[in-house]
């Protein structure tokens, strides 16, 4: 977390954006399917400003991306449906208006609350984003990846890179997020087999009523970085599920050391390769995690501290 942040915490805690999902639906039959037209898709109208607009070959419940393809808005995910990357990539931009709007919110996400989807095999990236902060703003605005709100499902063999607004403090950009601060009952979501590079604030992030199964991930943070505080892994607000076989690696906050704070009034606020934010420890197994040139490997942050 970066200087002037108002979180009132112990000097060695660094919170996160408070962050997240599912009535399922019955899969069509093989037949059914066959019986189903396959039809081309634009996924949000405003993509069509794009070049080359995102658009999917929709079939039953899989809506596949046909090519690479650059959106100014986020994609939503219809309750059932799986998003197939097919291996492409989706950039997300800054729409030709800015100043007067940016890019907000994730680059796709579930359609509504309650939903369960699926992503697989899809890369989504940012590129020359402006430093507009929407961290402290409505949740929705704040710059994700892959984000899972209020819903259950699986990302699995996907890629969140570069989803940064460059050298920016801002408390926001997680390359994949899941969050349930609703009404709708505990979340299930599976993240499993994906690699998280060069995020703005965190690598995988799950909070709220979820359980997470976070496994056999790549999650690599930018290095030593005086800006910002980043976190490789963060189960936090209540989550509970797994945390096992993942390499988090390269979270390190050079902002404020203890021998500066003493000297000064900056906060020395630390990074995390795995950061366990006001939960309860032992409802997350842990496993065979890899780690390296993080400032803290595991940092477990209690109710308790954030109190004193």
């Amino acid at each position: 977390m970066n200087p002037g942040t108002n979180v009132a915490m112990t000097a060695l805690c660094c919170a996160l954006l408070a962050v997240a999902c599912a009535e399922k639906r019955d899969l069509p039959t093989s037949a059914e399917k066959e019986s189903i037209p396959t039809r081309t898709i634009s996924a949000i109208d405003v993509t069509t400003l794009t070049d080359p607009p995102c658009v999917f070959s929709s079939v039953g419940t899989t809506m596949t991306l046909t090519a690479d393809c650059t959106t100014y808005m986020t994609i939503p995910i219809l309750d059932g449906f799986t998003l197939d990357g097919a291996g492409h990539t989706i950039t997300a931009m800054d729409p030709p208006s800015y100043p007067a709007d940016h890019f907000r919110g994730a680059v796709v996400k579930n359609a509504n609350p309650g939903a369960t989807v699926h992503v697989v095999n899809l890369t989504v990236s940012a590129s020359g984003l402006h430093d507009v902060c929407d961290g402290s703003g409505p949740p929705d605005d704040r710059l994700r990846g892959i984000l899972l709100d209020e819903a259950s499902g699986s990302i699995t063999t996907s890629a969140a890179v570069h989803i940064n607004q460059g050298a920016s403090g801002c408390q926001e950009g997680n390359g994949i997020e899941v969050r349930n601060f609703g009404s709708t009952g505990t979340k299930m979501v599976l993240v499993d087999h994906n690699m998280v590079l060069d995020y703005q604030k965190g690598g995988i992030v799950a909070n709220g009523d979820v359980v997470a199964t976070v496994t056999a991930n790549t999650v690599q943070g930018v290095g030593p970085v005086p800006y910002i505080a980043q976190n490789g892994i963060q189960l936090g607000f209540g989550a509970t599920g797994e945390v096992s076989g993942n390499s988090i690696s390269d979270n390190f906050y050079t902002g404020c050391s203890h021998k500066a704070a003493a000297k000064t009034d900056c906060i020395p606020y630390v990074a995390a390769g795995l950061l366990l934010y006001d939960i309860d420890a032992s409802m997350i197994r842990r496993s065979n995690n890899r780690f390296s040139n993080n400032q803290f490997n595991v940092l477990l942050v209690t109710y308790q501290s954030l109190d004193s």
